[in-house]
This record gives structure tokens, sequence and C-alpha cells, in this order.
């Protein structure tokens, strides 16, 4: 998936929910990673690039099947293991779809973001290839409410991660609602705050003295 650049109505570029989230994502475990493949002789780089063209794959995949556009089947075994998992998931949920992959942005709390799936005029879906479910995708979820609700007038009472790992032959779905949501959306608003407070703060470091 291509970089996106947001800009608000005004023209002025605004950053998207996952550089918000990740500016204030715990990398301890990210180190211990990469640390670890090291070891093994595996560069973190080519291994980091991987595990994205996988989660971009099946993303463009799942678009190009829930929009009942003309796509190739995967030949790579790991995307097609995700897509195949997909498939069994999709094939039963019966949603009416509204719209896939659409960029948005919040013009009251100046972010932008692109969200995977809206259906049944009330559900966004979010795919994710990852190990686990994290915190941090509900709160990535309650801020693509935030501007699924501002920009079509829509009330959004549920928010599906559907998780496709690139091992195994399972997979997993959890739904949230609006009170949880809520609560997550607070923990974001705090995080859109400080991200503007990081960067004012990352200037002074970086003046010069006089």
């Amino acid at each position: 998936m291509a970089h996106i650049t947001y800009k608000n109505i005004t023209g002025d570029k605004v950053p998207s929910v996952t550089t918000i989230l990740g500016r204030f994502k715990d990398s301890g475990g990210l180190i211990r990673w990469s640390n670890a493949e090291g070891l093994k002789g595996n560069k973190y780089n080519d291994i980091m690039k991987k595990h994205q063209d996988i989660g971009t794959s099946l993303h463009e995949l799942a678009e190009m099947h829930i929009l009942n556009h003309y796509y190739e089947y995967p030949q790579d075994e790991t995307v097609r293991n995700c897509f195949e998992k997909f498939l069994l998931w999709w094939e039963e949920s019966n949603f009416k779809v509204n719209w896939c992959e659409k960029s948005l942005i919040s013009e009251t709390f100046n972010f932008g973001g692109t969200a995977d799936v809206l259906v049944n005029d009330d559900t966004i879906i979010d795919f994710k290839t990852s190990k686990s479910i994290y915190p941090d995708y509900i709160v990535q979820g309650s801020a693509y409410r935030q501007m699924v609700e501002e920009v079509e007038n829509k009330k959004i009472n549920r928010f599906i991660l559907a998780r496709f790992p690139k091992e195994g032959d399972t997979f997993e779905v959890k739904e949230f609602n609006s009170e949880q949501l809520d609560q997550a959306f607070e923990y974001f608003k705090t995080l859109r705050t400080a991200f503007d407070q990081d960067k004012q703060l990352s200037k002074l470091t970086k003046e010069k003295k006089r």
C-alpha cells in the first residue's frame, strides 16, 4: 500500500492514526525481537519488509474479493494461507458492504487514516496478520470510528478485528462495542495531544544555540 499524505480542509498535513500510535508505542518487545533475529543471522529490515508485504497483499486481495474485482490467486504460500482463512470467515459473515479502503480526515481532532471496510452502515472491520490482537488495535479502531462518524454522519456501533495470522490454520475475530470504543478514544485523544507536544519539544532540542 502506497504511503498516503493526509491533509485537512485548509490543506495542512495532519498525522495518520498509525503515526500517532507509533510515536508512543512500547518498542521494548520489538528491540528484543530484532536482537534475537540478528543473533540468528537474519536482517531486521528484510524481515519487517516481508511482514509488511504480506499484510499489504492480504488487504489488496481482500478488497478485490469483497468488491468482486478480478484478482489472481496468491502464489506465495504465506499470503495464500492468510487469504484462505479470510475467505472462510468472509463467506460465512453475510455483511452488507458500504465501502473498502477509504481515506478519511477528522477535522475536529486533526488526524487522518484509512479504514479497511465499513459494513451494515454501523460496523468497521480491520484486517490484521499479526501474531496476536494488541491493545493499540482497538485504539486505532476508535479513531477510525471518529472519522467515519464525522465524515459520513453515521453512528458506528461496532468495531471488528479480524486476524488472519501468517502461520497455522486458525484465525481470530474480536468485536468491540460503542462503550469500549468510547474508552479507547479517550486514550487516543490523550495521545493526539501528546503527539503535538512531543513535536514541539523535539524542535526545542534541535534549535541552535545563539
